[in-house]
């Protein structure tokens, strides 16, 4: 009993401060009219990768000072200087150049409400609509076993995240769809799915998040 409570100290002080560390960095990119533009984010030399939704905001976790973010936009390339920010508006002119950085107020008291998609594994991390439909896959767990090496799809009910430490025997990761948790990825139609994230940060979920997140989006949750 005494070490079955030992463990469960260990084990939340190991979960508050591995969320400690979490500090989000908040972001949007907009052209000179201001309407959000969809552009690809990698902090460089690292595997934090996320992705600005329609309205352009995005969001990562400890972003150092001295980072550099790097973005793709249709045919363009930029690296942008953090410099010390704790946010950062971007300007994306017509030509493709950026016309103008700054830091927001706005962003920063935003916390972690844009930190939806961050960092992703480098490879496996996102299986979309299109990889689905191509690939032909008739369920969600064959589709992760095939096109998501980071994880150990046991079963529909239970996905463990390669990397993601816990005392004892591997948490399972949390199964969210649309927001909403979920028992098993058998519990959403392959074809009403829009895309699939891997989040080995599962903090914002508390202890349901200790073992990572698989994050569904439907097609009709990402229209809304």
């Amino acid at each position: 009993m005494k070490r079955l409570f030992i463990l469960s100290v260990v084990l939340l002080m190991s979960v508050w401060l591995y969320g400690a560390d979490n500090v989000p960095f908040n972001g949007r990119v907009c052209d000179v009219d201001g309407f959000g533009l969809k552009v690809q984010i990698e902090v460089k030399g690292s595997d934090k990768r996320t992705v600005a939704g329609k309205d352009g905001k995005f969001g990562l976790t400890d972003v150092k000072a001295d980072d550099v973010l790097q973005l793709r936009y249709k045919k363009y390339r930029h690296q942008v200087n953090v410099e010390g920010r704790r946010s950062i508006v971007i300007v994306i002119a017509d030509d493709g150049s950026i016309k103008q950085l700054s830091e927001s107020q706005e962003l920063i008291d935003a916390g972690m409400d844009y930190v939806v998609r961050r960092e992703l594994p480098a490879k496996g991390g996102l299986l979309t609509a299109e990889v689905i439909a191509r690939e032909g896959f008739t369920n969600l767990a064959d589709a992760l076993r095939a096109k998501a090496p980071s994880l150990m799809v046991e079963s529909a009910s239970r996905v463990i995240i390669r990397g993601v430490n816990s005392i004892g025997n591997p948490a399972p990761a949390l199964i969210v769809c649309d927001g909403m948790e979920i028992a098993s990825l058998d519990a959403v139609n392959i074809n009403d799915i829009a895309s699939v994230e891997v989040q080995k940060d599962g903090t914002l979920y508390g202890f349901r998040g200790v073992g990572g997140v698989i994050s569904i989006k439907t097609k009709t949750g990402a229209s809304r």
